[in-house]
């Protein structure tokens, strides 16, 4: 009897004493390199969002590594639009109807042909995990995917940085 209460007390006592993974603030941080660059949006990104870490270029200086995956799918074969430029005018006695099918048809047209180029950007799906070097543990882990933009690994890095910015900032609000 008293080896269970022992063991649940112990048991109960490790649980209770475990804490999150936290990364502090002003740690040094390395971004491994990846093949397209990643680590140079990440790391602009970083300052953009005030992340509080230190980017370092040389791996062993860095209390933490940042290693991201990547990638950019572009459509086979985007939509063809088709431009048809026609003009409406209004008759005298005519109730405008017809303008205002060739206007909508016209805005139509011009919406679809703002999604095809869009769609013709394609997708970038990113994902960045921040390991600690010693134990192999990783400490936060974060995905992204953003789609017809111009500057989609911009905007992928700057989506990791600000949710790295607010993991660390709600870390640090727990402690106090």
């Amino acid at each position: 009897m008293n080896r269970s209460f022992a063991f649940l007390l112990l048991a109960c006592s490790a649980i209770c004493f475990a804490q999150t993974p936290q990364i502090k603030s002003g740690s040094t941080v390395y971004i491994a390199e990846t093949k397209n660059g990643y680590e140079t949006y990440l790391a602009a990104a970083f300052t953009k969002q005030h992340v509080p870490l230190t980017v370092v270029t040389d791996k062993s200086q860095a209390e933490y590594i940042i290693t991201s995956t990547g990638s950019h799918e572009v459509p086979n074969q985007p939509e063809t639009v088709i431009n048809n430029s026609a003009t409406a005018t209004i008759n005298e006695g005519d109730s405008g109807n017809h303008a205002f099918e060739t206007g909508f048809a016209q805005g139509a047209q011009a919406a679809a042909q703002r999604r095809a180029e869009r769609a013709a950007r394609g997708s970038t799906t990113v994902s960045i995990a921040v390991v600690d070097p010693l134990t192999k543990r990783v400490l936060f882990a974060y995905s992204t995917s953003k789609a017809g933009t111009n500057n989609q690994l911009q905007k992928t890095a700057e989506a990791c940085a600000k949710s790295l910015r607010e993991f660390i900032e709600k870390s640090e609000k727990q402690k106090k």
